[in-house]
């Protein structure tokens, strides 16, 4: 719950000596019967605390989080400035966190005192039909109708309320078989390797930041740390950014060790979550693999995380807790005495920084596998393009056109990348110019060409709703799609070339579960020539007959504002381009974009990764933002827009007059990027301070002056990834 204190309670004397740190238990919560976490126990004299309630029951037999997870998620609460209990609660797979019933249950001193029961049950339980053997049984079901009764009987030491802790049976496992021998390993591959090995044999706390570039063979290097992970008799944790990368990853890691990885993400069952954590905990699997959730795979002797493409966002937790997984993987390695590798083609500023200052050991692997060139990048200016074709306004320019008809001659393949789904990416008023936005946020919604009579669609909260006939605005005006998302390029890449065969990877067609691996299998055994998609398919994969890449829009996202858009804009082309020339033959990128001249584009032209962050540092340095800073950002929100400002306000002036002390800016508040979002008007403060205690401290303040808000929510991000 959203509470920032904990709970005591009584163990009762049935359960002295069971109950431990990390078990689960049935607890009485206000009104209601809920799942609580023991954190500590303390002994106490029972004459000393009154007014407590009991433990009605323990879910465990033995405890649920280890002492390393129980550490984790106390440090997630107090540096997310979060209550324990979301941050345990997260920590625990979704089986684990709540129950579908619950039941009376009687106590072994009511079966030694059958009568007693039964005086206890009287004319109560008669008009509730319950009897001793109905109890004897468990099936009284705790209800409002029968709270009186299991309230006489817990009073009496004869009963407690049982949670049911059933879950969902789980799928049957295919049975996983190594593949071939592993390949020999390269120079730089060795080199890198050497100290993370002398790390895990030493059994010490160690932060790796692995800079291989793309096709540079850093899963090779991943997988044999673990092979000595498991020599050692301990176990590992693989992170990865994506659910799209999920197959192919697995792939690799169960040709490599069988049935000894456990899988992890969003899309499994309940039930399948919980095997899986269940095959950590009991040691049958060593190596959990998986998106953010692996971070917490309950192993007992953990030797090793790595977490691979650490720069991503998506590691980044959007709800509460809002906990970075990278970051967290690091703390988890440190509370184990365990080695942490992060890797990445393209390293995130952050780790760049902790690289820098020394806090994380350096690997370089600046060559591709057998010594490949890296692709050819060619530029494409849009502007010039535009210019000579006038208002054609392609999709392709010549030059990319011309690459895929040659491309597709020679029996290769290609991808198309624009970080953009749906058809049209805008819809206005071709008289004024009136954009069409969604009723309940602050954006503009996107046309779906194939959603049916409802086509305008908004990405952030799902509104659906039809096409316009005139302007709202000026009455008479026409309304018009314009833009372009990857159902266009779809559609005209299609008619370009009715000879290929076009597949479409985004948000939009991946909705069914296996359709990821349905994609990528077809275009891995060449069923799919031409591949269009969203950053789904911009990193990890590893696709042998790629050519050929282009970038629709190399563009999008330079003109947010956010200042990490040009590291970001950075990282994907690098890594959309790594997707071309990874076997035999070259690969050639084109980027289609309007900035020729910007200090991204150009740096991903020139695969010059150094002089990026050279000169981004030095700017973010000189504004004081992070690395070199700590930000926090806190957002009001209310339906009514008036409420969310004055809350704001009041909000900025309390924290200004403790700024200054504890050494934090504060600034705002001011309207959110996205003004207003799922029918809520969101207004933001920003923190910004060189220590992040400074400003846990400062919201610690704030919060100890008992504002109250009637209306308004509040939600607290430290070190947020988005500034919308």
């Amino acid at each position: 719950m959203p509470l920032r204190q904990v709970f005591t309670y009584i163990v009762p004397e049935a359960l002295e000596g069971l109950a431990k740190p990390g078990m689960r238990c049935s607890v009485s919560f206000g009104r209601r019967q809920t799942v609580g976490l023991i954190t500590s126990l303390e002994k106490q004299n029972p004459t000393t605390v009154k007014n407590l309630k009991a433990l009605d029951a323990l879910l465990d037999t033995q405890p649920s989080l280890t002492k390393d997870l129980m550490d984790l998620g106390k440090w997630i609460s107090e540096y997310y400035y979060c209550s324990l209990g979301e941050a345990l609660f997260t920590v625990l797979p979704a089986g684990y966190r709540k129950t579908s019933k619950a039941s009376l249950k009687l106590l072994p001193a009511a079966l030694r005192d059958r009568e007693g029961v039964e005086v206890l049950l009287g004319k109560i339980g008669k008009m509730r039909g319950v009897n001793w053997d109905s109890l004897v049984e468990g099936k009284v079901p705790f209800t409002s109708r029968t709270r009186p009764l299991a309230d006489k009987l817990k009073k009496a030491g004869f009963g407690a309320i049982q949670l049911d802790g059933s879950f969902d049976d789980p799928k049957p496992r295919p049975v996983k078989e190594k593949g071939a021998a592993p390949p020999q390993l390269h120079a730089q591959q060795q080199q890198a390797l050497t100290p993370i090995e002398k790390a895990l044999q030493e059994g010490v706390f160690r932060t790796f930041l692995l800079h291989g570039v793309t096709g540079s063979g850093k899963t090779e290097v991943y997988l044999r740390a673990i092979e000595k992970v498991i020599q050692k008799g301990q176990q590992a944790i693989v992170l990865i950014p994506e659910i799209a990368l999920t197959p192919q990853t697995v792939e690799r890691f169960t040709g490599r060790f069988g049935d000894q990885v456990a899988v992890f993400h969003s899309r499994l069952s309940t039930g399948d979550r919980t095997s899986e954590w269940r095959r950590m905990a009991q040691g049958e699997a060593k190596v959990a693999v998986g998106a953010r959730s692996a971070l917490f795979a309950p192993a007992q002797n953990l030797g090793l995380i790595v977490v691979d493409e650490e720069h991503e966002s998506s590691y980044k937790q959007e709800d509460v807790p809002r906990y970075h997984a990278r970051d967290a993987a690091v703390k988890r390695a440190q509370l184990c005495g365990a080695v942490a590798l992060l890797g990445s083609a393209t390293p995130s500023l952050e780790s760049v920084q902790n690289a820098n200052a020394g806090k994380y050991t350096p690997l370089f692997m600046p060559d591709r596998v057998n010594q490949k060139p890296l692709p050819k990048i060619k530029l494409v200016d849009l502007k010039e393009e535009w210019s000579i074709r006038g208002e054609e306004r392609p999709v392709l320019s010549l030059a990319l056109e011309e690459a895929i008809r040659e491309t597709l001659a020679k029996g290769e393949q290609a991808i198309l990348f624009l970080n953009r789904r749906g058809f049209n990416t805008l819809v206005l008023c071709v008289k004024c110019g009136e954009q069409v936005h969604c009723p309940h946020c602050s954006v503009p919604v996107t046309y779906h060409r194939n959603a049916g009579k409802d086509p305008l669609l908004c990405h952030y909260c799902n509104w659906q709703g039809p096409l316009p006939k005139t302007c709202v605005k000026c009455k008479d005006g026409v309304i018009q799609p314009v833009g372009l998302g990857t159902e266009k390029v779809e559609e005209e890449v299609s008619a370009r070339f009715p000879g290929a065969k076009v597949g479409r990877m985004d948000l939009d067609t991946t909705r069914r579960q296996g359709s990821h691996e349905s994609i990528l299998d077809k275009f891995r055994k060449h069923q799919i020539d031409l591949l269009i998609g969203t950053q789904m398919i911009a990193k990890g994969h590893d696709f042998p007959g790629v050519t050929l890449v282009g970038v629709i829009g190399a563009d999008v996202g330079l003109s947010l504002p956010d200042f990490r858009a040009s590291e970001r804009v950075f990282q994907l082309m690098v890594q959309v381009a790594g997707r071309a020339g990874r076997a035999e033959k070259e690969g050639v990128i084109y980027l289609q974009t309007f900035h020729t001249d910007h200090p991204a584009i150009q740096a991903a032209a020139g695969h010059d990764t150094e002089t990026f962050w050279k000169r981004e540092l030095e700017l973010r340095k000189a504004l004081s933002y992070p690395p070199f800073s700590k930000l926090a950002l806190m957002v009001y929100r209310s339906p009514e827009e008036k409420k969310a400002q004055a809350a704001a306000e009041a909000a900025a002036k309390i924290l200004r007059r403790g700024s200054e002390k504890l050494a934090v800016e504060v600034y705002g508040p001011a309207p959110a990027g996205i003004a207003k979002l799922r029918g809520q008007y969101r207004y933001q403060i920003l923190m910004k301070a060189q220590k992040p205690q400074a400003i846990r401290q400062l919201i610690q303040w704030l919060d100890d002056q008992g504002l109250v808000h009637p209306g308004v929510a509040r939600s607290v991000d430290i070190d947020p990834q988005s500034m919308l």
